[in-house]
């Protein structure tokens, strides 16, 4: 899998992932391949998340982050501090200001700086609520993120974080069977995928979890749809984490394949 690629990430980038089914993992993909090609990674949020496993946790001061970051070698995780309810403190530390990311951007302590910047409580789609996302305004990239899994599957809260969010932007109403058409109408939306991205940031919608050969159909009918609503994007990714897929669908491929067929 070359993740980095199909995003289009150079030498240096500020990725910020918004979305659900699939941020932690394609950041996590993202932080092995730039280790392996020797770039000093950064690990974020600008919320909250799950310190992850595999990386050094540093808990910075907002006002004096550059000497805590400088006594670690990365790649490292870096948030504020520990969730206060004992209870959680192993599975959630508290994020950054947007300020303080863009500070992090800036400075080149990293090559690559990959940014949390919403949550989705472990749900497969969602739609942004009030103040969110918390994208920086120095994000090189932003991915917007669902998983293909949620198509044809009720839009609830068993699957859907915020499925009142999905269905005002949306022609499907809460408990109603979720669509491609609606999958891709989020991601590339401006009160969906597009919420708060920068001007200058490049977006590519990624569409997670195309294990089969069906999944990855219905993923390609998602990013047609997708892509076929703004000018803002015209390429996005298919993923699968367990079954090594990444492909780059590009507007021109799907306007090929239609006068193909």
């Amino acid at each position: 899998m070359h993740l980095a690629a199909a995003l289009g990430l150079g030498s240096s980038a500020a990725v910020a992932f918004v979305g659900a089914g699939g941020k932690k993992t394609a950041m996590g993909q993202l932080t092995v391949e730039g280790t392996d090609e020797r770039y000093d990674v950064g690990y974020t949020t600008t919320t909250a998340m799950p310190p992850p496993s595999d990386l050094p946790l540093t808990l910075i001061d907002p006002d004096a982050w550059r000497a805590d970051l400088e006594a670690h070698d990365p790649p490292i995780a870096v948030a504020r501090e520990e969730v206060p309810d004992p209870a959680r403190v192993d599975r959630k530390v508290r994020g950054l200001e947007a300020s303080v990311v863009e500070q992090l951007s800036s400075v080149g302590l990293f090559d690559w700086l990959l940014i949390k910047a919403d949550g989705a409580r472990r749900r497969e789609f969602k739609a942004p609520g009030d103040g969110e996302p918390v994208v920086p305004s120095t994000a090189s990239h932003v991915v917007p993120v669902a998983s293909v899994t949620a198509v044809g599957e009720p839009l609830t809260t068993d699957v859907v974080h915020r499925p009142e969010r999905v269905a005002d932007i949306t022609d499907i109403n809460v408990g109603e069977t979720i669509t491609p058409d609606a999958v891709g109408t989020v991601l590339t939306h401006p009160d969906g995928g597009l919420r708060n991205a920068p001007a200058g940031a490049s977006v590519l919608p990624l569409i997670n979890k195309a294990d089969t050969e069906p999944q990855q159909r219905t993923a390609r009918d998602v990013l047609t749809y997708s892509l076929s609503q703004t000018k803002r994007c015209s390429q996005g990714v298919i993923t699968s984490f367990t079954s090594d897929i990444c492909e780059v669908v590009s507007e021109a491929d799907l306007q090929e394949a239609e006068s193909d067929g």
